[in-house]
């Protein structure tokens, strides 16, 4: 047999073709891995918190300085409920794991205080006094707070004289169960059903000394303890307690002081117009 011949027989041509298409494909393989390599995010910045028994995650954005909204997303979490001692949290951003305190309930008497001044949101009328003195001025003021509407809607009612008396909040007129929203990043202190008062109400603590306070809902969403994000619906609008037709009663206090909450309030569409209207 001459193997000459068979040395110079070549090769089938649908091996060949495969050969080739082995070949291709690997050079194709290793260009995406090395594409994938050169474009993967750098390392993230921030630091792992762990979760204690009684911390919020309300209580971890104030020790950290970053809105609950951010660390939702950073660990793909969809609510701030979803918390649980002993898990670890991503903080974005932050250089060094920083202690936080648990949260801290109302006391018996601090929780009797408050259910009491929400019976009426009226009170006589205040002597015309001169503004708190610098001591007692918040941290925030003549800053710009970072508050969203509760609702949309029209002020039926604003801050201040009422008849003889003297209204502590606005009043947002509104359908029934249009949706309530969290003013600020905050946690629930409060959220009671009662037919006498602000009715069904959730008052919720902000950075220390401020809360904000949501009255005459139909239904109460949010629960005493949790955490709640800015723009998270706590309930809906109703027309609980002492009220003639729905509407949102909103209300802000520093130390138990009422505040009026629209020098804080983004301006709305009606008062950029009008504002324009009066330059012109």
């Amino acid at each position: 047999m001459d193997f000459n011949i068979i040395r110079r027989k070549k090769s089938p041509a649908n091996f060949d073709f495969f050969r080739g298409e082995v070949f291709l494909f690997s050079i194709l393989f290793l260009f995406f891995i090395l594409l994938g390599l050169s474009s993967a995010a750098p390392p993230k910045k921030g630091v792992y918190h762990p979760v204690s028994k009684g911390v919020t995650l309300y209580q971890i954005s104030l020790a950290y300085k970053i809105s609950i909204a951010k660390i939702l997303e950073a660990n793909g979490l969809s609510s701030p409920s979803a918390l649980r001692a002993g898990q670890k949290v991503f903080i974005p951003g932050a250089a060094a794991v920083l202690p936080v305190e648990p949260s801290v309930s109302l006391s018996s008497k601090e929780r009797q205080v408050l259910e009491a001044s929400l019976e009426t949101e009226e009170r006589p009328q205040p002597p015309n006094l001169p503004g708190p003195p610098e001591k007692e001025r918040p941290p925030w003021h003549g800053k710009e707070l970072d508050l969203i509407w509760p609702i949309q809607g029209k002020i039926n009612s604003p801050y201040g004289p009422r008849g003889n008396k003297f209204h502590d909040g606005i009043d947002i007129a509104s359908p029934s169960y249009q949706e309530v929203k969290a003013a600020m990043d905050g946690e629930v202190i409060l959220a009671r059903s009662s037919a006498t008062g602000y009715g069904n109400v959730v008052v919720l603590r902000h950075q220390p000394g401020l809360t904000t306070i949501y009255g005459h809902m139909s239904v109460i969403i949010a629960r005493e303890g949790e955490s709640v994000r800015q723009g998270q619906t706590i309930g809906g609008v109703g027309s609980t307690g002492r009220s003639t037709g729905p509407h949102l009663h909103f209300e802000m206090r520093h130390q138990e002081k009422p505040l009026d909450p629209l020098p804080h309030l983004p301006m709305t569409i009606e008062q950029l117009l009008e504002n324009a209207a009066k330059k012109k």
